[in-house]
């Protein structure tokens, strides 16, 4: 049986056998593919945000969650209060949750590349 390798047309062949041109080759590759990476998902996780995170207090749905509190005055402020930090923070952090999802790879995967970069040098 055959080894199994993978051989290159010569054109082709001759032209990777330069280590510059390589690096250059793979630099391309990993920098369409993070940046690809980053419109599609960018796309993707920011098309379809889920209305609660643009809440605040003039909005319908947080003025109907803001009927529900009852009490003094005092008490009245603080249970809207705690319904407007909550739907912030929850805002803030599924709007961070989808930054990291979309960075993160991109970010590895030149990492990864660079580390391949150096030990080949």
């Amino acid at each position: 049986m055959p080894p199994m390798s993978l051989e290159l047309p010569g054109f082709i062949a001759e032209q990777l056998a330069d280590p510059r041109r390589r690096r250059r080759l793979g630099d391309l590759i990993v920098s369409c593919a993070c940046i690809l990476w980053l419109a599609v998902a960018g796309w993707m996780f920011f098309s379809d945000l889920p209305p609660e995170i643009f809440d605040n207090h003039t909005s319908k749905t947080m003025q109907e969650r803001m009927k529900s509190c009852e009490g003094s005055f005092q008490k009245r402020y603080d249970c809207k209060q705690a319904l407007l930090l909550a739907g912030e923070r929850w805002g803030f952090a599924v709007a961070l949750d989808r930054l990291v999802l979309i960075c993160a790879p991109p970010l590895a995967a030149w990492i990864v590349w660079s580390a391949l970069r150096r030990r080949n040098d």
